[in-house]
C-alpha cells in the first residue's frame, strides 16, 4: 500500500512552491515540493528531525532561495523577505545574555517600518504593551529577556510577531521546550488569528500536537508525504512513510506517539 496524498486546500491559495529543491552541497534538504497554502488556515509542517521543515519555512519567508523552483505570493516569486508574512525562529539560535528588555524585544515588530534613528512613538510603546497583554506577557515589560522561562521567551517572540500585523505566521517549533500554559495560548491564539482570516504554518516533529491544533497537515520527510486534514493524511501507512524506524501508532483512540531517535536538527 503506497502512502496516500490529498490535495491542497480549497481555500484561495496565497503563498505557493512550485517545484522548489534545495540542495547544500551533494545533499538535499528538499525535492520537488508542490503545495498551496491558502487563507485562514493553521497548517503544520509534521516530519522528524532533519526532514526540512525549517528549511521550508526559511523558503516561505524568502530568507532562503531555492537551488530549482519558485515560492510565489499571491503569483510573485518570492526572492527576499516580504511584507506580510512574518517568520518566528526557533528559541534556540537566539542570543539570551543581550542586555534587552521585554517591551524592546516585542518593539523589534515595528523595526522593519521604521528608521534605525528613530525613537519609538508613545503610540508604538502602547501598542507594545497590548500585545504582550494578548500573551500575557505585560506585566513583564521591563524584564530583561534572558530572565524569563523558555515559555516566556517563547510567548515575547510572539508578541513580537504580533506587532508586524502578517497576514501569514511561519513558526519553527513553536511548541518545543514550552510548559501547558503556554502551549494552550498558542493553541488560542492560532485560532484566534485563524478567524481574523490570517495563515498560520508551523513546523513540529509531535503528531498528537499537529492533529490538535492544525486544520491541515504536510507530512514531510525531504519530500511530501501526505497533504490534508489531520483525520485523512495521518494514518499508519503514511506516518510510517514519513518518520520511518521513528514512529509509533498507539492505536484504540489514544493519543499518536512520536519516538525520536536521535535530537539533530
Amino acid at each position: 500500500m503506497t502512502p496516500t496524498t490529498i490535495g491542497g486546500s480549497t481555500s484561495t491559495g496565497r503563498l505557493e512552491t512550485a517545484g522548489v529543491s534545495v540542495h547544500f552541497g551533494p545533499r538535499s534538504a528538499l525535492e520537488e515540493i508542490n503545495v498551496r497554502f491558502g487563507v485562514a488556515e493553521t497548517i503544520s509542517l509534521l516530519g522528524p528531525n532533519g526532514a526540512g521543515k525549517s528549511t521550508l519555512l526559511k523558503l516561505l519567508a524568502g530568507m532562503l532561495p531555492p537551488s530549482h523552483g519558485e515560492v510565489l505570493l499571491d503569483g510573485v516569486p518570492v526572492r527576499k523577505p516580504t511584507q506580510g508574512v512574518v517568520y518566528v525562529p526557533q528559541r534556540t539560535g537566539v542570543d539570551w545574555t543581550f542586555p534587552v528588555n521585554v517591551l524592546d524585544v516585542a518593539l523589534m515588530g515595528r523595526a522593519g517600518s521604521r528608521s534605525r534613528l528613530t525613537r519609538f512613538a508613545e503610540h508604538d510603546r502602547m501598542e507594545g504593551l497590548a500585545a504582550l497583554d494578548r500573551v500575557g506577557m505585560r506585566r513583564f515589560a521591563g524584564v530583561q529577556i534572558g530572565q524569563l522561562s523558555g515559555g516566556q521567551q517563547q510567548r515575547v517572540f510572539l508578541a513580537r510577531a504580533l506587532l508586524q500585523a502578517g497576514q501569514i505566521y511561519l513558526l519553527d517549533e513553536p511548541f518545543a521546550g514550552v510548559d501547558v500554559p503556554t502551549q494552550e495560548l498558542l493553541i488560542d491564539l492560532f485560532e484566534g488569528l485563524r478567524r481574523e482570516g490570517r495563515t498560520i504554518i508551523y513546523a513540529t516533529h509531535d503528531l498528537a500536537q499537529a492533529a490538535k491544533c492544525s486544520n491541515r497537515v504536510l507530512l514531510i520527510n525531504r519530500r511530501v508525504i501526505a497533504n490534508g486534514p489531520p483525520s485523512h493524511v495521518m494514518t499508519a501507512t503514511n506516518l510510517r512513510a514519513t518518520f520511518g524506524g521513528q514512529a509509533v501508532l498507539i492505536p484504540a483512540g489514544a493519543e499518536i506517539a512520536v519516538v525520536a531517535e536521535d535530537s539533530a536538527g
